[in-house]
C-alpha cells in the first residue's frame, strides 16, 4: 500500500469505478449515463472539463494537488465531478450559443437589457459597433474574452449552486472544498494592481473569486473603483445563478459587459501596441527565411513573405489574445448544445447557514492536515487572554470523516490486485518454465510451447460469467452434495450390510430371503487427498455443435465443485498452428487472486490442435502435484491435427501418452459430446463421459471420482 502514489491511485480502475459510482448514484434519477475518465498530466494546466463522450478529469490539476492529503484530494476530485456533472445535466448549450451568434449580428440576446440610461444605451451601441469593426480587431477580442470569461463565471456560478442544492453530501461538499481553495489561490487586489493586471480583467477575477467562495481576497483593505464596480454588479449576479433560465444570465452578461466598456477601453493602447509589435517580429523572421531561401535558389525565384499571406496579422492577434488570457483562469468550453437541460421543480434558494457551517468544516479540515500558512498581512504581533492550558476530555471529534473510510479500502483492494497481478505474472513465468523442461518425445520435437495466462482479468469476463453461471453452479452443487456424502463415508468409515457374500454373518439379517445376509466393517481412513486437471481442445473444429459452449460449462462447474470442497484443479486449453502449440491457463494449482472462474470465459476455438504436447504438459504437472489420487480429465472432439500430426499415428501418440502416465499413477479420462463418442472411444479407450447433457455430469462425475477413491 505505502508504494501506491497519488497519481496511481487516483487514475486506477478501482477509483475510477468508486467515482463513476457516484456519478451513477446522482444522473439515473434523470436516466442520462454519463462516463467519467481520469487522467493524470502535470504539464496541462486542464482542471476538468465536459464534452459529448463525458466528464474528463485531470488528477493532477492545481487545485486536488494543493489538498494535502489523499483523502482530501480524494473530496476534490468528487466536487470536479460534481461540478462537470452539474454542466451536463444543466446548462443550456443552445442559449450560449444563441447569445454568441446575435452578439456577431450586432445585437444582444435574448434583447437589449432593460432600464438602461442614456450613457449606458451609448455603451451598449458602442460595444455592438466594435463587436463588428473588422479593422480593428483589439476591442472586437477584448469584448469576446469578456464576454467568454462572464459566461462560465455564471454558468460555474450557477452549475454549483443547483448541483449543491440537488445532491448536498458528498458533491457539495467538494465543490465547496474546491471552491474554497480557489479563492485561496487568487491574487489580492493589491497584488494584481502591482502585477499591471488590465482593470477589466482584476473585476473579472473578483467576480470569478465572489461567485465561488462568496468572499473576495482583500488583505490589503483596498477600497476604490474595482470594488464599487463589484459592488455594483452583485445583486444581478446573486440573482441570475439562483435562476433556472438561462437567458437571465445573459442578459447579466449583458449588463456587466456595458458596466464595463470604459474600464475595457482603458488597455486597448497596450494590446495595440503588443499587436503591432508581433506583426514587426513576424514580417522581420519572414524576412529571414525569405532571405535564405533567395540565396539558396541562387536568384531563380523567391517565395512569398509572411506579410503577404497575412500570416503577421494573425501573429498580431494571437498575441492580444494570449496578453489577455494571462490574466485570467483558464476555463474550459463546457458545452452540451446537443441536451436539453433538466428543469428545476421549484426554487433552490441558498441555506446560509448551511453553507456558513460547511465551509468552517471544510476550513478546519484543511488547517488540520497541512502546515501551510495563508498569506495575511500583519503589523506586529500580539496575545490576549489571561494564558494557560486546559485538557478538554470531553473533545469527541471535528466531524470531519469524509472519504476517508472509502480511500483505505480502495486503496487496500488496488494494492491487493498489485500484488495478485505480480503474484500471477511470476505464476506464468513459473509455466512456461515447467513448458520449457518437459520432454515432449519424438512425436513432438523441434515443436515450440507458449504458456499464456492473464495476469489481470477483464470486467467483461466477470460480467459473462455472472450472466451464464447460476444454472451451472446448481450442477455443481448437486456434485458437491453427492461427492461430499461419499468422502464423508470414506473418511468416517463404518459397518456396510446387505452383501450377498462376503467373511461375515449379519445376524439381524438371517431372516431375509434375498440372501443379503452379509456384512462388512470398514476402518476410518485419513481425509482424500485428490487433484483434478481438465484439458479442453480449443481447435476451430470445437466451434460445431456447440462442443466449445459445453467444455466451457462443463469448465464452470469442475472449477466450482472443486474449489467449493477444497479439491486442488487445473484446467488449461490448447491450441496449434504450424507447430507452435499454444497453451491457457484457466485455473491453477498455485493460483492466488481467486479470479479463476472468470478466465475460463475467455475458452474459445482457435487454429489447429497438438493433443499430445498439450496431454504430456498437463498430466506431467499432475504427476508432479503431492496428492493421492490424480484424474485428468480431457475435452475434444476427437481429431488431432496439426502439421505433420495427424491420423492414426497422432492416435497412438496420445494412446501412448494415457498408458504411460497411467502407471505413474494419473488417471485419465476423455469426454465426449454427441457424435464425437465413437473417436474418443477409440483413442482413450473406456472410461469416457458424455457431456451432451450436463444435467448427467454430476452422476457421471460423482461414479468416476467415487469408483477411483482408494480402496
Amino acid at each position: 500500500m505505502s508504494k501506491i502514489d497519488d497519481k496511481e491511485f487516483f487514475t486506477s480502475r478501482a477509483y475510477r469505478g468508486y467515482l463513476a459510482d457516484i456519478t451513477e448514484s446522482a444522473t439515473k434519477r434523470y436516466h442520462r449515463p454519463i462516463r467519467v475518465n481520469l487522467f493524470a498530466d502535470e504539464t496541462d494546466q486542464t482542471v476538468a472539463y465536459t464534452d459529448y463522450s463525458g466528464i474528463y478529469i485531470n488528477v493532477c490539476n492545481l487545485i486536488t494537488q494543493s489538498m494535502p492529503s489523499r483523502e482530501l484530494k480524494s473530496v476534490s476530485l468528487e466536487g470536479l465531478d460534481g461540478h462537470e456533472l452539474g454542466h451536463n445535466l444543466y446548462t443550456d448549450g443552445r442559449i450560449w450559443e444563441a447569445y454568441e451568434h446575435d452578439l456577431a449580428k450586432g445585437r444582444f440576446y435574448p434583447s437589449m437589457p432593460s432600464g438602461l440610461d442614456g450613457t449606458q444605451k451609448l455603451y451598449a451601441s458602442e460595444i455592438l459597433a466594435a463587436v463588428q469593426d473588422e479593422s480593428d480587431p483589439v476591442p472586437r477580442s477584448v469584448i469576446l474574452k469578456t464576454v467568454a470569461a462572464l459566461q462560465n463565471i455564471l454558468e460555474d456560478g450557477y452549475v454549483d449552486a443547483r448541483t449543491s442544492f440537488e445532491f448536498p453530501g458528498r458533491l457539495a461538499r467538494g465543490i465547496a472544498l474546491n471552491n474554497l481553495r480557489y479563492s485561496e489561490l487568487v491574487p489580492d487586489i493589491t497584488e494584481m494592481v502591482n502585477r499591471k493586471f488590465y482593470d477589466h480583467s482584476i473585476v473579472l477575477n473578483l467576480l470569478i473569486e465572489y461567485v465561488r467562495a462568496g468572499e473576495v481576497n482583500n488583505l490589503s483593505g483596498y477600497t476604490g473603483e474595482f470594488m464599487d464596480l463589484l459592488l455594483e454588479f452583485i445583486p444581478a449576479v446573486d440573482a441570475c445563478i439562483r435562476d433556472d433560465d438561462t437567458r437571465s444570465r445573459c442578459e447579466t452578461v449583458s449588463r456587466i459587459l456595458i458596466g464595463l466598456w470604459p474600464v475595457m477601453q482603458r488597455c486597448f493602447d497596450d494590446l495595440r501596441d503588443k499587436q503591432k509589435s508581433a506583426q514587426q517580429q513576424a514580417q522581420a523572421g519572414a524576412g529571414q527565411t525569405n532571405k535564405s531561401g533567395n540565396s539558396q535558389q541562387n536568384g531563380t525565384g523567391s517565395q512569398p513573405s509572411q506579410s503577404e499571406t497575412g500570416e503577421d496579422g494573425d501573429a498580431g492577434i494571437q498575441a492580444v489574445e494570449e496578453a489577455l488570457q494571462g490574466q485570467l483562469p483558464k476555463a474550459a468550453e463546457n458545452r452540451n448544445d446537443r441536451m436539453v437541460p433538466v428543469p428545476c421543480n421549484g426554487s433552490f434558494l441558498p441555506d446560509k447557514e448551511k453553507d456558513q457551517e460547511l465551509k468552517q468544516q471544510l476550513s478546519r479540515a484543511i488547517a488540520e492536515e497541512t502546515a501551510r500558512i495563508a498569506a495575511h498581512v500583519t503589523s506586529g504581533i500580539e496575545s490576549e487572554g489571561d494564558g494557560g492550558i486546559t485538557m478538554d476530555r470531553q473533545y469527541q471529534g471535528s466531524d470531519y470523516d469524509f472519504a476517508a473510510e472509502e480511500i483505505r479500502r480502495l486503496l487496500e483492494n488496488m494494492a491487493e490486485a498489485q500484488v495478485y497481478a505480480s503474484m500471477e505474472e511470476e505464476l506464468s513465468e513459473d509455466l512456461q518454465r515447467e513448458a520449457d523442461s518437459i520432454s515432449y518425445g519424438n512425436a513432438h520435437k523441434n515443436i515450440h510451447v507458449t504458456v499464456h495466462r492473464m495476469a489481470q482479468v477483464d470486467q467483461s469476463l466477470i460480467n459473462a460469467y455472472n450472466e451464464v453461471s447460476p444454472q451451472l453452479l446448481m450442477l455443481s452443487k448437486r456434485l458437491q452434495r453427492s461427492v461430499s456424502a461419499a468422502l464423508r463415508d470414506k473418511r468416517q468409515g463404518g459397518k456396510q450390510t446387505g452383501l450377498l457374500v462376503g467373511k461375515r454373518l449379519n445376524q439381524h439379517a438371517l431372516y431375509r430371503n434375498d440372501g443379503r445376509v452379509f456384512c462388512n466393517a470398514r476402518l476410518p481412513t485419513e481425509p482424500i487427498n485428490l487433484a483434478v486437471a481438465l484439458l479442453v481442445d480449443e481447435s476451430g473444429s470445437m466451434c460445431g455443435n456447440d462442443r466449445i459452449t459445453r467444455a466451457r460449462a462443463t469448465a464452470i462447474v469442475v472449477q466450482d465443485f472443486c474449489e467449493k470442497l477444497g479439491i486442488p484443479v487445473m484446467i488449461m486449453g490448447h491450441t496449434a498452428s504450424s507447430s507452435h502449440v499454444e497453451l491457457f491457463s484457466y485455473a491453477e494449482f498455485g493460483s492466488v487472486d481467486r479470479k479463476d472462474r472468470y478466465r475460463l470465459m475467455d475458452m474459445s476455438p482457435r487454429y489447429c490442435n497438438r493433443d499430445g504436447a498439450a496431454l504430456r504438459f498437463v498430466a506431467e504437472k499432475l504427476c508432479k502435484y503431492p496428492a493421492e489420487v490424480k484424474m485428468l480429465f480431457i475435452i475434444s472432439d476427437g481429431q488431432p491435427n496439426d502439421d505433420g500430426y495427424s491420423g492414426s499415428a497422432a492416435e497412438a501418440d496420445l494412446r501412448g501418452i494415457k498408458l504411460e502416465y497411467s502407471r505413474r499413477g494419473v488417471e485419465i479420462f476423455a469426454a465426449a459430446i454427441g457424435s464425437d463418442r465413437e473417436q474418443i472411444e477409440r483413442i482413450y479407450g473406456a472410461g469416457y463421459l458424455d457431456i451432451t447433457d450436463l444435467n448427467q455430469l454430476p452422476i457421471m462425475l460423482t461414479q468416476l471420482i467415487t469408483r477411483n477413491l482408494p480402496k
